[in-house]
Parts: C-alpha cells; structure tokens; sequence
C-alpha cells in the first residue's frame, strides 16, 4: 500500500505538469476516448452505444476502466490500475501506451470518489476537450455534467460533445 501512496504523488505532481501543457483547440480528431472508473461501471452499462449517438464509428471509440471490475467480458475495454504504474508514475502498460498513442479529440470522464488515475488517463490522451461526470479537484473538465441519471447523463454529454465539436 505504500507503493499506491507513492505514485498517487506522483499521479499529482503528474496531472499538475500535464494541465500546465494542456494545449486547446490543436487536434481535429474526432476519436473519443471514455474513462470510466470502477465505482462507475454501472453507468457505463448504459452508455455501451454512446459512440452512435454521437455520430462515431466503433473504431474511433475508446473505453478504459480505472480500477479493478470483476467480470468484465468485453474485449474491447481496457482495465487498468495502480499496478499498471510504476513507481515515479510512468504508464507500464503496454496495450494503455499504444491507446494513448492515437490522436484523441475528446475525452469523457465518469468517475467517483477516486478521480487520480482516471483523470490522469484522460489528461494523458491528450484530448482537446475534456467532459465528464466527475469530482474534478484538479479543474480538467472543460465540461463538468452534474446529472446521476443514466439517460439524461448521456443527452447530456451528446449535447456537449456537439457543441465543442463544433467548436474545433
């Protein structure tokens, strides 16, 4: 546990240089990436098709779990948690690297309670906009959505998303 402790400080000093970085308006893409921490994968459930409504093809949609779920059958999301950081907070796996090496126009953020390692990922992607559902202590969020309801949480985040990508 003290190695968790250790690259949570790390995941800080991180998500502090990556938002000093954070350039706006420079990526046209059109890929979304969806972070989703683990206390938040019921919503998840309900946004399995967001990627249609929002005018996307499956291949530039991505999805990342923070955090450890059980029972997990699809293969096209990616898990990930403290154990796949290293120490000083560097990213060790692999299949997450080659994911972040895509151009990622937008990134939706669900998360709870614990927003470190989800709004690390997101900031990381290099997303132009970030929108999400989320406590957000280090003030990422170009959008912040304060809605708990699945269905509207998803008009929501396409209405938003519609707007900045108009924005580009």
């Amino acid at each position: 546990m003290i190695t968790n402790k250790i690259k949570s400080v790390q995941l800080k000093k991180a998500i502090d240089k990556l938002k000093k970085k954070r350039q706006f308006a420079t990526n046209t893409s059109n890929r979304v990436l969806l972070v989703i921490s683990e206390d938040n994968f019921e919503v998840y459930k309900n946004l399995q098709n967001l990627w249609k409504s929002l005018g996307l093809s499956a291949n530039a949609y991505d999805v990342v779990i923070c955090g450890s779920v059980r029972n997990i059958d699809d293969k096209d999301l990616l898990q990930i948690s403290f154990k796949d950081l290293g120490l000083d907070g560097e990213i060790k796996n692999k299949d997450l690297l080659a994911l972040l090496e895509y151009e990622f126009g937008s990134a939706i953020v669900i998360s709870g309670e614990e927003t470190l390692l989800s709004n690390y990922v997101a900031l990381r992607s290099g997303a132009t906009f970030l929108i999400g559902k989320s406590a957000d202590p280090f003030s990422i969020l170009d959008v912040e959505i304060f809605e708990n309801d699945p269905s509207l949480l998803e008009a929501e985040l396409i209405r938003y998303y519609k707007i900045l990508k108009n924005k580009k």
